[in-house]
């Protein structure tokens, strides 16, 4: 009887280490972020609040050798005229493991980052942490998802 058990319980050790090991040599594909992403609405507890039509013009663009840029726009007061807010060009890249999503650039000679926390990622939808916004009304900005699709 104290064979069965012994064997039993090195039996189930051994399995639960077998588990463990797989999940250790797990490998993280890199999403696929190439092609033009257009932002679409923001998610923030648990409400969506669509964008301006301006808001809309932005963009985040990967090509295949990874070049690309990042582009915000908005409109000024009442004005219905669209402002180019942030544009840059660069090289991007991924960190599947902090889900860092990093666009190298220049600007007047120096080497400069823009960095985008993934939260969620799909082939047609990819939300990054945005906080641009006050989507509240109440001081300070708000840490909400930025949603874009792709095009």
């Amino acid at each position: 009887m104290k064979l069965l058990i012994s064997f039993l319980l090195m039996a189930g050790m051994a399995i639960s280490c077998s588990n463990s090991d797989e999940r250790e040599n797990t490998v993280l594909p890199a999403p696929d972020l190439n092609g033009v992403w257009k932002p679409v609405r923001y998610e923030y507890k648990g409400k969506i609040y669509l964008l301006a039509d301006c808001e809309k013009k932005g963009q985040i663009s990967v090509n295949s050798n990874f070049s690309g840029v990042y582009e915000r726009y908005g409109s000024t007061g009442s004005s219905s005229n669209c402002t180019l807010y942030d544009s840059f060009a660069g090289n991007w890249s991924y960190d599947k493991v902090t889900k860092i999503l990093t666009l190298t650039y220049q600007e007047n000679g120096i080497s400069k980052m823009l960095k985008k926390e993934v939260q969620d990622f799909s082939s047609v939808e990819l939300k990054i942490t945005d906080n641009s916004q006050n989507l509240d009304n109440v001081l300070g900005n708000d840490e909400a998802s930025l949603v874009f699709t792709k095009q």
